[in-house]
């Protein structure tokens, strides 16, 4: 999934940064020893390819042991004459625990409005409470069976009368009160999600860089994943 580039904008699901590199090293080297960032793990591919001092990669359909599995497109450029590496990356999956809450808010808004709009008018309402004292007024009148008292029968409940009009919410019997708060819930958690992944994920990608540049993840890593 290509993401837009939108000034400003795209810092949502976009990270960019520098690593030194201490002594400097030419592209070839660079890009020599984070091969191993780009080998298959289980069933998913990062191809990656090299045009002079920048590499490009990407991977439609990340694993999750794959550990550019959250910026899963991106470049990485060996500048200043091999004393840094630039990279610039890109998360749709940021992106999605972005607009997942504006999404569950929208649907909050809707049940909102739909109980607002299937809300009893102040007439309906006085309407079904009279209509209550009513039945209450005549359950009472109604004297229990003189068998059914002896024989320990329950006494029958009092009737309900309608709600509204019908026992539906009023305005004709249509749809009954939903609740947004599973929506807000949800929207609460993808927002934390967001939140915690855009601190998080830059820091263990630049993590993930200065380590395999290091020498700390060699593509034997990678092997238990391949034999599965």
């Amino acid at each position: 999934m290509k993401l837009p580039n939108l000034p400003y904008l795209d810092r949502i699901w976009r990270i960019k940064g520098a690593l030194p590199l201490d002594p400097p090293q030419s592209p070839a080297e660079v890009f020599d020893k984070l091969n191993p960032l780009f080998a298959s793990v289980g069933n998913d591919k990062t191809s990656h390819t090299v045009d002079g001092d920048t590499l490009s990669y990407g991977n439609r359909n990340p694993n999750p042991q794959n550990r550019l599995a959250t910026f899963n497109r991106g470049t990485l450029r060996v500048a200043d004459g091999g004393a840094k590496l630039v990279y610039d990356a890109t998360s749709p999956a940021l992106l999605f625990c972005f607009l997942a809450p504006l999404l569950f808010l929208l649907f909050s808004q809707i049940m909102v409005q739909h109980d607002a709009y299937f809300k009893p008018t102040a007439a309906e309402q006085a309407k079904a409470k009279a209509e209550q004292k009513r039945l209450d007024e005549a359950h009472m009148a109604t004297p229990m069976n003189p068998i059914d008292k002896f024989l320990g029968a329950p006494q029958p409940e009092k009737p309900k009368g309608d709600d509204g009009g019908n026992g539906k919410g009023g305005k004709g019997g249509k749809g009954g009160k939903g609740s947004p708060l599973i929506a807000y819930i949800y929207a609460g958690i993808f927002a934390a999600m967001y939140v915690i992944g855009r601190i998080l994920e830059p820091f263990l990608f630049r993590r993930t860089l200065r380590k395999t540049l290091a020498g700390e993840f060699p593509e034997t890593a990678f092997e238990p994943a391949l034999a599965e």
